[in-house]
């Protein structure tokens, strides 16, 4: 394991000193923030404006992508969990599969950048970033993840994104762009 990552790892993990309530939000952020998540996704489906809905439909998508992407290479990659090597403090019960990348990170960043790039009113869309990058440092900071497992987590999260929106890009507000004019051209 790299210095940095290392180095990194220890300056997030929760140590036993750590203030109750900040080990509380990582408890909280690690184990029922991303189901929340999900309900918020699987929720819209059901709402009567269309403008949620379909935002809904393109995070339940991202979600379920960045979910796969994660568990396959998962079986690529057996890297350990830092408690597996004795490193750092667990503050939540985990088992020993492998850990890189994280899968929580994974699917909060596809919801977190998804919701950021459709969501119609731009604070909905920064308020599910801030949930996803709180997910996403939770998974250190309760010690089931390095910050590598996290930041590939995120890559992933991004690339189901990216997918989603070539998949269905956004209509309704886009504006067919007119051929150039000549100005001035002579025939031939």
């Amino acid at each position: 394991m790299s210095e940095l990552n290392l180095a990194l790892f220890h300056a997030v993990n929760l140590s036993p000193t750590a203030p109750a309530w900040l080990l509380g939000l990582a408890r909280f952020a690690s184990l029922q923030l991303p189901a929340l998540l999900v309900a918020l996704a699987l929720g819209g489906l059901v709402l009567p404006q269309k403008k949620w809905s379909r935002l809904a439909w393109d995070l339940v998508v991202g979600m379920a992508l960045a979910w796969l992407g994660a568990r396959l290479l998962q079986y690529g990659w057996h890297m350990p969990r830092p408690f597996v090597l004795g490193l750092g403090q667990q503050w939540i019960a985990h088992g020993s599969s492998p850990s890189f990348p994280s899968t929580h990170a994974s699917v909060a960043v596809a919801f977190g950048a998804l919701a950021w790039r459709r969501a119609p009113h731009a604070g909905a869309g920064w308020a599910a970033l801030v949930l996803a990058a709180l997910v996403a440092w939770s998974r250190i900071a309760v010690g089931v993840h390095v910050p590598l497992d996290v930041a590939a987590g995120v890559l992933v999260g991004l690339a189901a994104t990216v997918f989603v929106l070539r998949l269905r890009p956004r209509t309704g507000n886009l504006q067919p762009v007119p051929p150039p004019r000549p100005e001035n051209v002579a025939p031939l």
